[in-house]
């Protein structure tokens, strides 16, 4: 048996070294020979910069003769889109034509193949030698031509069944089981499947999972129009109703990706197909798109009104990331470790502090008045009475119960560590406790300042 050569790590290894020597000498000669050219061709005036202009030249005509790195990482991402599209094309076509009784068949088949496989390997692992497969008996032959029996053959026997009109019937049963789930289930990707109904799982999932990667790959590629599409496809499959099972952050990436693009319009639209949305995500876009429409553009049908009623949206749906913007200054010193923090659950103090550590925090402060305007609006709603208006009522209360909600974070996941230090369980997620104690402490140093109990109309005069 030919003996394989296994392959070196990349790295610091000897063939990396003598690709660079290589690399080294061949420059060195490149520079040598545009140097003696330009010696000859220049005068004795401009002999001077000779030697600076053929190592520049040398230099660029190396790096120009290999891929750089940026060369390497474009075309990975490329390989990755394209390894994917055809991992989606091959999903799409089986979910169009899906059949329950072939798809049965399968999974038994790739069960009994995992079965064996894993037998295989316990027995390995215990030492005991494979036996050795023996001759397979009569039954198993198949045989051809004239050695065939009879009522293979010939129709007048009463067992003959003509492979014809039996490929015809299966294909008639197999016309009458074949659903189209893309269609059938459009909206429901979502869902988990129970008593064989619903979506097929997780095979609808696993689409909406391929969708997303191609969406993440096309932005990294800078190719926004098929992001777009991947992201709204895989919202129309989860649905755009209140009660449907949202899996993927699909809305909250479609929405970042048109405030970074600066398409206000088509962030309006989104945000206006899912009213429902409670992400800071969408909500925050809405109302600093709002806010930009209505103070900094000036636009026809923009107003302060409807701007502070997408604000009110955004704080009900986070309170703590209206804190963090409109004090930005203060929980910028206590609050740490921000960008570790990644698909936070819609409306928690992890959420507030994935989405002011992301570019979105860049846009809220890089548009003039848009944090004092967060600001002024809080305190106002913290100190004016409500005048009868009941959501003014709620939204403050819904403010003021920041304090609850952090004690109630700490004292929950203080028991869930003690449970886990009983059971030895080891989480690798994010310090919740650690953040939250952050955040009650930028808020105390706010309190302290005597931030909370200043007049609104300074505030409001910036704003307006």
């Amino acid at each position: 048996m030919a003996k394989t050569k296994k392959a070196r790590p990349r790295g610091d290894t000897a063939e990396a070294g003598a690709g660079r020597e290589y690399l080294s000498r061949r420059m060195d000669v490149k520079r040598a020979t545009l140097e003696r050219k330009q010696r000859k061709a220049a005068g004795p005036d401009e002999a001077v910069g000779v030697a600076e202009r053929a190592n520049r030249d040398a230099e660029r005509t190396i790096r120009l003769s290999h891929d750089t790195d940026e060369k390497k990482d474009r075309s990975k991402i490329r390989l990755h889109i394209t390894k994917t599209r055809r991992e989606i094309d091959v999903l799409r076509a089986r979910l169009k034509a899906w059949d329950g009784v072939e798809e049965k068949k399968k999974e038994m088949e790739e069960a009994e193949r995992k079965r064996k496989a894993e037998e295989e390997a316990a027995d390995e692992a215990a030492g005991k030698k494979k036996k050795k497969r023996g001759r397979l008996g009569p039954e198993t032959w198949k045989l051809r031509g004239a050695a065939r029996p009879a009522w293979e053959v010939y129709d007048f026997d009463t067992r003959y069944v003509c492979p014809h009109m039996k490929a015809h019937e299966d294909a008639r049963e197999k016309t009458k089981r074949v659903q189209n789930v893309l269609s059938l289930y459009r909206g429901r990707f979502g869902e988990e499947r129970s008593d064989e109904e619903g979506p097929p799982q997780p095979y609808c999932r696993q689409f909406l999972s391929l969708l997303m990667q191609l969406g993440h790959l096309s932005v990294e590629a800078k190719k926004l129009k098929s992001a777009r599409e991947a992201f709204l496809e895989c919202i129309d499959l989860e649905g755009t109703d209140p009660n449907s099972v949202v899996v993927t952050m699909a809305r909250a990436r479609l929405m970042r990706m048109c405030v970074e693009a600066n398409r206000p319009e088509s962030a309006r639209r989104l945000w206006e197909r899912i009213p429902h949305d409670s992400t800071a995500w969408v909500r925050y876009s809405a109302a600093l798109i709002e806010f930009v429409s209505w103070s900094v553009i000036e636009e026809d049908g923009s107003s302060r009104e409807r701007a502070e009623e997408m604000l009110r949206k955004a704080i009900e749906a986070n309170k703590f990331c209206a804190y963090y913007i409109a004090f930005n200054d203060t929980f910028e010193k206590v609050v740490e470790y921000g960008d570790e923090i990644e698909d936070a659950e819609a409306g928690t103090l992890e959420e507030a502090i994935e989405y002011c550590h992301s570019e979105q925090m860049g846009f809220w402060l890089g548009t003039e008045g848009a944090a004092e305007w967060i600001r002024e609006v809080i305190l106002r709603l913290l100190h004016e009475q409500n005048d009868g208006n009941s959501w003014v009522q709620s939204t403050r209360s819904y403010l003021e119960s920041w304090e609850k909600d952090i004690s109630q974070i700490e004292n929950q996941l203080h028991e869930t560590k003690n449970s886990d230090d009983v059971n030895g369980d080891e989480n690798e997620e994010p310090d919740i406790v650690m953040y939250a104690g952050m955040f009650r402490t930028a808020m105390d140093m706010l309190q302290d300042a005597g931030e909370f109990l200043k007049d609104t109309a300074s505030s409001s005069e910036v704003a307006g």
